[in-house]
């Protein structure tokens, strides 16, 4: 997904710096000492994330600084693309930049920033009877190394999208979706089974990784690499198999996420993997399939016990060479509360990571269709959690997808990775 530093990093941190001396702030005071934020002193502290195109941000800062009048915030407004935020963020952390105190971190990069020792750990602030209050995906992601770097903002997993009127119940085996696209496609103007995420990207990784999980097989046991597992290779030919089996269209192996949401959108396919955010779009006004669709968990394999949705989302973690890290937690703990969770919730259409906000009256009013996320939510996975992720994720991408084209079989493709994933911890020193 990354390829280490681009050349536009430099350009990136230069805008980075730029935006440090311009940057917006709901406060009026930008010039003031160092202080606690608890007495007269003010603080400034900086936030940085990228764009934010809804009112949430400034939303949450106006209520921040109204509960805690000491501490004013600047949002340092990062470029849209993860890739460019994380190679800014490289940039400035590898040269001790102190001018971010509080730093949006994708949700697989807490271990890359902690191997780096650029983010304070929060084992102390973040404490156990807090994490009991979140989706424990989302925490699990965040947990490194036996510590906790950052605290989960908002969150993201796959679901299972289907056409209730013509599908009762959704399957809860892949077996299961196979048999009822077979039966099935034909009615309602459907040609296909199911759409997902076939090209060769961190999509593919993402769709694949569900497929294993929910078979029972797993990637990595801290340092250890086990994907080379019967429940791995069976849980990855499932997948296959609605390629083999024509369950899918014939050009899956090109789609990414707006290429399924399209044709599922048409009418065309019973079945569609995709994130929430198709939702909204499936059922606007001029969608053709606007009240015909339901939510379900993702399936799970006959090895499996459950679905385990990829979990994407971001987080907030605190810089470790920030000058005002008491400030800094004070903004993160306000940020994920349940007052602001709610406020992103309403204002930037963002899922919660704690798990009562899923009853919470008035997000619901806002967004009835949320209670059946949680479900889907429940069991969701992160993406291995390595700070050799990215790395990985390109062995994945690359022998996932030849097994869909049936380059490869998926045996084969697990023991490349497996002969990769060894590789590439044993390259960074680790055993």
């Amino acid at each position: 997904m990354f390829k280490g530093l681009k050349p536009l990093a430099l350009l990136l941190i230069a805008t980075l710096v730029a935006g440090m001396l311009s940057g917006c702030s709901s406060g009026n005071n930008n010039n003031v000492p160092a202080g606690s934020g608890s007495g007269s002193e003010v603080v400034t502290i900086t936030y940085a994330s990228g764009k934010d195109s809804t009112p949430a941000t400034k939303k949450l800062i106006e209520a921040f600084e109204k509960k805690y009048p000491n501490i004013k915030v600047k949002f340092l407004e990062l470029p849209q693309s993860p890739d460019d935020q994380h190679n800014a963020y490289v940039t400035a952390l590898s040269a001790g930049d102190s001018s971010m105190d509080v730093i949006a971190l994708d949700i697989i990069w807490p271990p890359e920033f902690a191997a780096a020792g650029w983010v304070l750990p929060l084992d102390d602030k973040f404490t156990p009877e807090m994490r009991e209050k979140f989706l424990t995906g989302p925490v699990e992601a965040v947990t490194y190394n036996g510590h906790v770097w950052a605290v989960p903002r908002y969150t993201d997993a796959g679901i299972l999208y289907y056409r209730k009127d013509i599908i009762q119940n959704p399957p809860e085996t892949w077996d299961d979706l196979i048999k009822m696209a077979k039966a099935n496609v034909g009615k309602g103007g459907t040609k296909y089974g199911i759409v997902f995420q076939g090209n060769q990207y961190e999509g593919l990784v993402c769709n694949a990784l569900e497929f294993i999980g929910g078979n029972g097989g797993s990637i990595l046991e801290g340092d250890r690499v086990v994907i080379n597992s019967p429940q791995a290779i069976a849980g990855l030919q499932n997948m296959v198999n609605l390629v083999k089996e024509k369950i899918a269209p014939p050009g899956i192996t090109t789609y990414k996420e707006e290429d399924a949401r399209i044709v599922f959108q048409q009418g065309e396919a019973l079945f569609m993997r995709n994130w929430p955010y198709a939702w909204a779009l499936l059922n606007a006004d001029d969608s053709p399939v606007k009240g015909k669709v339901g939510i379900a968990p993702i399936p799970r394999g006959k090895d499996g016990k459950a679905g385990t949705p990829a979990l994407g989302g971001w987080n907030l973690a605190i810089n470790k060479y920030s000058k005002h890290p008491e400030e800094a937690w004070k903004f993160i703990e306000f940020v994920t509360s349940e007052e602001g969770q709610k406020i992103s919730a309403l204002y930037g259409g963002v899922l919660p990571t704690l798990k009562s906000l899923y009853q919470d009256k008035e997000i619901l009013e806002k967004n009835p269709y949320w209670a059946d996320f949680y479900d889907a939510f429940i069991t969701a996975k992160p993406r291995p959690v390595s700070p050799f992720y990215t790395q990985m994720s390109d062995s994945m991408q690359i022998n996932f997808h030849k097994a869909l084209t049936g380059e490869i079989t998926a045996e084969q493709a697990i023991k490349n990775i497996e002969k990769d994933l060894n590789e590439i911890i044993k390259n960074s020193g680790k055993k």
